[in-house]
């Protein structure tokens, strides 16, 4: 057996493989005069645990090439690992005829591995699509250890939707947590009300989400801490994108932290231990 990592997740890959005493697959990817990918397996490979993110795009694109040439290399058993699980949000039709982009990669997905380790999907409606093949790995824990570690006062979300993710991670650092109110205006706009119960005041507050993409959320919440005296608001994320850069966060943000399953420069949080323990019972 051995791990083949895609190209947005090699650090990550390297790092599960020394967990497991796994050795990686050696690959070679190039692009065409057109752009388009070539793929290439450098060894014969029996067993094969592929580690990588379906995002962007053309990442799904080189997921299915390197499947392909697992088998064109002799692979007959396929786990994939996906650190972050792309296209998970339009998990049903809101409109009529629309794609359904997390069931229609999960049933492509489904057709070629045996199973499907996902970190922390950004909806549970997308992990029910992968059926019995999938499962889905928390690293909440690891974000607690973090901000314990930091000496944050309070652990605050952004809005309900991650206040239970949140209850766990304030139990494992072992500190309060509470949540903002949040109300979407648009795909880049949010209003957020600050609840009349909490108090920041003086401390040290850690914002929590599971996902930052353009990072409006994150921005309006922060600036809103900080008007309310928040001594510092340090952000701690599972999956950053940060497509609009960072730089917006000046002077309301302090700290930046992400694991590795996006791997940049915040991601001081790894979820390789979670992911070797995983596959480590799942190969028994």
């Amino acid at each position: 057996m051995k791990i083949v990592p895609l190209s947005n997740s090699e650090g990550l890959a390297s790092k599960v493989s020394t967990k497991l005493g796994i050795p990686l697959e050696r690959i070679t990817r190039r692009r065409f005069a057109d752009g388009e990918l070539y793929v290439k397996l450098e060894e014969p490979i029996d067993d094969a645990i592929i580690i990588g993110n379906t995002y962007p795009d053309s990442s799904i694109i080189e997921l299915i090439l390197t499947e392909d040439a697992i088998n064109n290399a002799g692979g007959k058993r396929k786990i994939l690992v996906v650190p972050y699980y792309g296209y998970a949000r339009q998990d049903a039709m809101f409109q009529q005829y629309e794609a359904v982009s997390a069931k229609a990669l999960a049933s492509i997905y489904k057709s070629l591995f045996e199973k499907i380790f996902v970190v922390n999907i950004h909806s549970p409606e997308g992990l029910s699509y992968l059926g019995e093949k999938g499962k889905e790995i928390r690293s909440e824990v690891e974000i607690g250890k973090q901000i314990r570690i930091d000496g944050n006062d309070i652990v605050v979300s952004p809005d309900d939707g991650f206040s239970q993710e949140a209850g766990i991670i304030s139990q494992v650092a072992g500190i309060p947590s509470s949540s903002l109110n949040k109300k979407r205006v648009s795909d880049t706009k949010v209003l957020i009300e600050f609840p009349e119960d909490l108090d920041v005041n003086g401390k040290r507050v850690a914002l929590v989400d599971d996902l930052i993409s353009t990072g409006g959320t994150i921005l309006e919440a922060s600036k809103l801490l900080k008007s309310k005296g928040a001594a510092k608001v340090n952000v701690y994320c599972i999956h950053g994108l940060f497509i609009s850069g960072t730089s917006k966060y000046s002077g309301y943000v302090d700290k930046i932290v992400t694991t590795d399953t996006v791997e940049g420069p915040f991601s001081s949080i790894t979820v390789s231990g979670l992911i070797a323990q995983e596959l480590k019972e799942y190969l028994k």
